[in-house]
């Protein structure tokens, strides 16, 4: 029979430890009721030249990563719709390439591809150490208010975390026109990656990974030029962080705009393994908008549905994009 003193003992152990574990860092809730102003110009000229400097000014950007604009118009003026394209986690806006620019062409919209914080650089085994999920979300509210700038109505295209993010601009912002999403990372396909946002969260992933960064192989050899392949793992944890307290039905139910949602499945073997499936279509029922469409892109093969560098199917994707815009896009005002 066990003694009392060694039944204290050890539990005594067990609680210090829980309280260890209970107590132990993590990410800070991100401030989700901030409101945000930009200094922005009204002349098109201006604001981009605006953006132009502060993404030549980034240290380590890469070719062809920056922020840009394309315009409607030779001499840029403010269009009636405009798209703006956030990007995924760890990539870049070419992960939209060519759709975006299409769309932006089929409906004479300014486009603006945006680039989240700390995205689209190579600071070696600095790179994306800096990214917290309120810088994460400030980037893609600077974006939407980018959008307005350059169209009267602002569509959002966009790809993966930053579908989280523009679920996130949706449920405080009602004067979005419509959102398409790609893949939108509603969860992480692996399920453990959710512990990143609990206690130790970041030095649990350091102990699982061997390393303090994260390394992907690329898919081919155009993917290292817009996808960031070695980062930080802090980087994943303010992803995480992001997704669990934005990615839930209190945000879904104040989405109003219409919603396209495009996701890669075929069958239980073929789909998308870089974010869960039956989230996003969870996501999809919860969503408070009247019009809505989901759509399964069984030959796209890849996460990335939008781009030529990883999807084989950009074609299908952009016709179905197309008519799900051509019933909300008033024809008379182009």
């Amino acid at each position: 029979m066990l003694k009392k003193p060694f039944i204290f003992v050890v539990g005594t152990i067990i609680l210090a430890l829980g309280l260890t574990y209970y107590f132990g860092p993590r990410p800070e809730k991100p401030d989700l009721q901030k409101e945000y102003s930009f200094d922005l110009p009204n002349e098109l000229g201006q604001l981009e030249a605006k953006i132009t400097q502060e993404e030549q000014n980034i240290d380590g950007i890469k070719k062809d990563n920056e922020a840009e604009f394309v315009w409607a118009d030779s001499i840029p003026r403010v269009t009636e719709y405009s798209i703006v394209y956030i990007h995924g986690f760890s990539a870049s806006h070419e992960e939209g390439a060519p759709v975006h620019e299409n769309l932006a062409k089929k409906y004479h919209a300014n486009l603006f591809k945006a680039r989240m914080a700390e995205h689209g650089t190579d600071r070696g085994d600095e790179t994306m150490a800096e990214l917290t999920t309120d810088r994460y979300i400030e980037t893609a509210e600077r974006a939407l208010a980018i959008g307005r700038k350059i169209g009267k109505k602002v569509i959002i295209v966009a790809t993966s975390a930053g579908g989280a993010l523009s679920l996130h601009l949706a449920s405080k912002h009602d004067d979005i026109e419509a959102m398409v999403l790609y893949s939108p990372c509603i969860q992480i396909y692996d399920e453990n990656a959710a512990l990143l946002d609990d206690p130790w969260g970041l030095k649990l992933g350091q102990m699982v990974q061997g390393k303090p960064f994260n390394d992907i192989t690329p898919a081919n050899e155009n993917q290292p030029l817009y996808w960031t392949m070695h980062y930080r793992l802090e980087a994943l944890v303010a992803l995480q962080n992001l997704l669990t307290h934005t990615m839930n039905e209190e945000t879904f139910s104040k989405v109003t705009c219409p919603v396209f949602v495009g996701y890669y499945y075929k069958d239980e073997e073929n789909q998308d393994k870089v974010v869960s499936v039956p989230a996003i279509l969870n996501m999809y029922d919860q969503l408070g908008s009247e019009h809505k469409v989901k759509k399964a892109f069984p030959n796209a093969a890849n996460h990335v549905l939008a781009s030529w560098v990883l999807s084989s199917d950009v074609a299908g994707v952009q016709m179905e994009t197309e008519k799900f815009l051509d019933e909300i896009v008033d024809k008379t005002t182009l």
